[in-house]
């Protein structure tokens, strides 16, 4: 049996960097980003069920879910927000449960998961990583990663639990407000543990 592992973290706070250091050292990771891009795909009853509830008007010319369009309704109205999550988090969930089936024989599996706490991940996990920088290396980070405005990346920071939050409920804590080759000695101390 796999020991689950989420990681999260807040909006740019380096957990990628976390996830991908965790991809070289042989751990599979699961992407909840990626999983849900899946469910969301042209076809998929996932974006049936979104273009349901929020229209025609999020889906590009040739039926894709424009994610642009999506993200400017939904992280400027936290009702529209929780509605998306209502609507999408069930196909997240089922492909999530069936690639961690996939990996019954790995002994450590990683949820990498940005939103595990507000969705809820954290109860298909028996641990949780958390990353955090200094609030003004995130903000920074965010804007040059998402070419946002300052008031665009606040609220974006903003939908998203504290990391105060996070960090309190964690079984263990990265701080990426360093190096990245310190960030990767934090972590490998870290899986040097688990073995």
């Amino acid at each position: 049996m796999s020991k689950i592992v989420g990681l999260t973290g807040g909006i740019a706070t380096g957990k990628s960097l976390v996830s991908k250091y965790l991809t070289t050292q042989g751990i599979p990771v699961i992407d909840a980003d990626q999983v849900t891009r899946e469910v969301q795909a042209r076809g998929t009853a996932g974006l049936a069920a979104i273009t349901a509830v929020f229209g025609p008007t999020i889906l590009t010319e040739n039926g894709d879910l424009n994610r642009q369009q999506l993200g400017e309704l939904v992280f400027n109205d936290s009702t529209q927000l929780k509605l998306l999550v209502r609507t999408i988090d069930p196909f997240i969930r089922a492909e999530i449960t069936n690639q961690i089936k996939n990996y019954q024989d790995k002994q450590l599996v990683i949820l990498d998961a940005p939103m595990l706490f507000e969705q809820g991940y954290q109860t298909m996990v028996d641990q949780i990583m958390v990353v955090y920088c200094n609030p003004e290396q995130q903000l920074r980070r965010l804007c040059q990663r998402n070419q946002l405005s300052i008031g665009e990346a606040t609220k974006r920071i903003a939908s998203q639990w504290p990391l105060s939050v996070k960090q309190s409920l964690a079984d263990e804590i990265i701080n990426n407000s360093g190096s990245i080759k310190q960030t990767q000695v934090q972590v490998a101390l870290w899986l040097a543990a688990q073995q």
